[in-house]
């Protein structure tokens, strides 16, 4: 392959790639983690003796099989992406747009909202996802908008924001795509398609910087500058590639870490450690029949059990012999340990909810230290999405500040209970500068009401003036303390 391939990957792909295959193989499972065979679990060295790997039916392949089966992959990875982002979506974001622009889906007919979702994922799995704005082949005008398509890290496989020299501020003004898909090419049948995905600032052997956005779609190896062509939305170009790069915490083109690396390498341990285990279990319990002394045929049958017979010669002896058993506590113990770092690593971290005798601050505060990266992975996601529907506004000749896309940042806080509403009620008539406006938000964000503050108070006051209204305020404008009494124990529960 040539330096001059279309297929040529960035200096930091090859390194970050090992990663993001093993991340993902996790964030997948257990089936396909064994599929991988040696490469997360290696044969022993007696199964290689055997023959593994030279022959589907050679012993050593056959004991190799039985021992990864045995194993037992754990689903930590996965737990922990879905408890994290159940957490950042446990509230709608909030995403506004010109009227022209309402109604634009992702390529797979996504709201923008379930879009920003799965740009989280992403960003929890592998650290990093692209994220293109395109336009149908063939717009239908009036009715056809610009979509977007995301890309995972590993079709990411080339770009260039020119040198921090000679581009201030630096820019994207090259990427690569891989679009290699299966491609359905009669009625039932499907072909695998190589293609890659060129985008552009004009001449890409100038490296420029400010110059009209070009794209076009190749074979690979069969790169030509005259299939780079100019996408226009009504007439309008761009003068900048709309496509952005969102790592876990930034927007930088820079190959970020993936957030749950460290997870995918205890998962990784925790699947060699359980398949050591459970075969020293199951030769445990294949102890192995011994007669000394005895007169036997290679090929003789040996019965044991009840109802069977062994003769053996006088001063002979027969016995069962077994694997010792030394090491599987230490074994079972160190396993223990590895699961409950993982689960402190993954989903039971993020848990808010059942620790029913933890008190309120250390919640707070065990919560605040496991979330802190969420913070950062959800405010990179938004920012990643709004700058490229800023793009789009320009390209449709939109104004881009009309666009706003706030995420969720509720995540991580207490149940607002009955409670807690009385005592910063309390609170507020004791003098606390606490307004109705903000106790209002904060049932909001709760989820408590669905009315804005205006439609809240507006109802209160038609309830208030309703004659059988049972709460009525004082002369000071407070409620009555009188009038709200917590019903004594035997009573029937009327306030008086």
């Amino acid at each position: 392959m040539s330096n001059n391939s279309i297929t040529t990957r960035h200096p930091q792909y090859a390194n970050a790639q090992i990663d993001w295959d093993l991340v993902y193989d996790c964030y997948s499972g257990e089936r396909t983690v064994k599929n991988k065979g040696t490469i997360y679990l290696p044969a022993t060295p007696g199964q290689v003796m055997d023959g593994q790997g030279r022959s589907a039916t050679s012993e050593g392949e056959v004991a190799y099989r039985a021992y990864r089966k045995r194993a037992r992959f754990p689903n930590f990875m996965r737990e922990a992406v879905q408890m994290a982002v159940g957490m950042m979506h446990s509230q709608p974001p909030r995403i506004e747009l010109p009227a022209a622009m309402q109604g634009m889906r992702s390529s797979k007919g996504e709201t923008l909202e379930d879009l920003l979702r799965r740009i989280n994922v992403e960003q929890l799995i592998s650290g990093r996802i692209g994220l293109m704005a395109d336009l149908p082949t063939n717009p239908v005008p009036g009715e056809d908008l610009p979509y977007l398509t995301t890309y995972r890290a590993e079709n990411l496989i080339n770009w260039d924001d020119g040198t921090a020299e000679g581009n201030i501020p630096q820019s994207l003004n090259m990427v690569v795509l891989d679009e290699t898909e299966d491609e359905r090419v009669d009625t039932f049948t499907w072909e695998r398609k190589t293609k890659f995905r060129v985008l552009a600032l004009g001449k890409l052997e100038e490296n420029e910087q400010r110059a009209t956005y070009v794209q076009g779609v190749f074979a690979e190896d069969r790169f030509d500058p005259l299939g780079l062509n100019p996408p226009t939305w009504r007439g309008n170009t761009l003068q900048r590639i709309p496509f952005q790069i969102i790592n876990a915490c930034d927007l930088v083109s820079d190959v970020d870490e993936p957030p749950m690396l460290d997870l995918a390498n205890i998962c990784m341990t925790i699947y060699r450690m359980t398949a050591d285990y459970h075969q020293n279990l199951y030769m445990q319990a294949q102890d192995t029949f011994v007669v000394i002394g005895g007169n036997f045929d290679e090929d003789e049958a040996i019965r044991t059990g009840a109802g069977a017979r062994i003769d053996v010669p006088l001063g002979g002896d027969a016995k069962y012999v077994g694997v010792e058993s030394a090491g599987l506590a230490e074994q079972r113990e160190a396993l223990g340990r590895l699961e409950q770092r993982a689960g402190s690593m993954g989903a039971q971290t993020l848990d808010t909810t059942s620790r029913e005798r933890e008190s309120g601050d250390s919640l707070r505060i065990r919560v605040a230290a496991r979330t802190a990266d969420m913070y950062q992975i959800v405010e990179a996601g938004a920012e990643g999405l709004q700058a490229v529907l800023r793009t789009c506004a320009e390209w449709m000749g939109e104004n881009p500040e009309e666009v706003l896309v706030e995420p969720n940042k509720e995540f991580g806080d207490q149940e607002l209970t009955g409670q807690s509403m009385v005592e910063m009620a309390t609170a507020r008539n004791q003098g606390f500068p606490l307004s109705a406006k903000t106790m209002h938000d904060i049932a909001a964000a709760r989820r408590i009401t669905k009315m804005t503050y205006e439609e809240e108070q507006a109802q209160a006051k038609l309830e208030e003036d309703a004659e059988d209204f049972p709460f009525k305020k004082a002369e000071n404008g407070d409620r009555n303390p009188e009038q709200i009494q917590t019903p004594q124990s035997g009573s029937d529960g009327d306030n008086t």
